[in-house]
């Protein structure tokens, strides 16, 4: 693991500190499990690495959370991380005003390219509104 490790943190991977309101928690997660895939790592080792990235106020948080939630193996799944995580840090309340953010997203004074990128940002929280490339052209 040591070696993993290693290669983990020379692929420079973000860093979450869970006490900065304009932190992105899924763009982290996104950045992490990006590195981790490049990896090609088991799903437990994914969030054995990623915990390596989560500082101050989430590292406490992922320190009493992880103690609550070893498996019988001393493990914990990624998929069981990324919800939790999430569901700390990106709250259903928070996750809802970012979709009613994209549902009301309107042209108004932006250029072109200003307008499809701010969709394509909001458009991550709001993937069941556009699931395919198709929704998201009748969407524009």
């Amino acid at each position: 693991m040591t070696s993993t490790l290693r290669s983990f943190v020379r692929m420079n991977p973000p860093v979450f500190l869970g006490s900065k309101v304009e932190e992105d928690p899924l763009e982290f997660l996104d950045g992490v499990y990006n590195v981790l895939g490049a990896m090609g790592v088991t799903p437990r080792e994914k969030t054995e690495l990623a915990s390596y990235q989560v500082r101050e106020v989430s590292q406490a948080w992922y320190t009493q959370w992880k103690d609550n939630s070893l498996d019988d193996s001393g493990h914990i799944e990624w998929k069981d991380f990324k919800e939790s995580f999430l569901g700390k840090y990106f709250p259903r309340e928070r996750r809802e005003v970012t979709v009613e953010n994209f549902i009301n997203l309107k042209h108004g004074n932006m250029s072109v390219e200003e307008y499809s990128l701010k969709f394509s940002m909001l458009s991550r929280y709001a993937h069941s509104f556009v699931s395919n490339p198709r929704d998201e052209i009748v969407r524009l």
